[in-house]
């Protein structure tokens, strides 16, 4: 059903999500989920605790292996395509965890700059400016140099 919505108007997925079913011993958290994410969308998962939101966005970052179906990203499932880099995928596609932490002994700063060189290779200079963007943007900018 995704495929004939993608079709239909032209654009293409960024991510297609079909029946992903995960369970856990004899609790089947997911059951079936199909959506698609075309670029420039913003999709909200909601639901009630303990309905599989965090459970589906772990399987989509590949922290939990699902039991059945497909995760494609522009078009390749990133669960049996061999071809997909992983790191290519972890770089565009993340998630902000419910119980995160952060680096204590780094301030607002440079917990928002570590990702950046770490896993997308930006210089710092850039890296910097686009954190000092998005703490502006959350209004957080006052507190650049506080720690956590």
């Amino acid at each position: 059903m995704a495929e004939k919505e993608a079709e239909k108007d032209g654009v293409e997925p960024l991510i297609r999500v079909e029946d992903l079913r995960k369970s856990f011993g004899r609790l089947r958290v997911l059951k079936g989920i199909n959506f698609d994410v075309k670029p420039g969308e913003a999709v909200t998962i909601i639901g009630a605790s303990g309905s599989g939101k965090s459970t589906l966005l772990r399987c989509i970052n590949l922290l939990e292996t699902p039991d059945a179906g497909e995760i494609l990203y522009h078009g390749r499932d990133i669960l049996t395509d061999t071809g997909v880099s992983m790191a290519k995928y972890h770089a565009k596609v993340g998630m902000v965890f419910q119980q995160f932490n952060l680096f204590g002994n780094m301030n607002a700063l440079e917990n928002c700059v570590c990702p950046q060189l770490t896993v997308l290779h930006r210089k710092r200079e850039e890296a910097e400016k686009i954190a000092r963007d998005y703490l502006e943007r959350v209004g957080m900018s006052a507190y650049c140099n506080a720690r956590p």
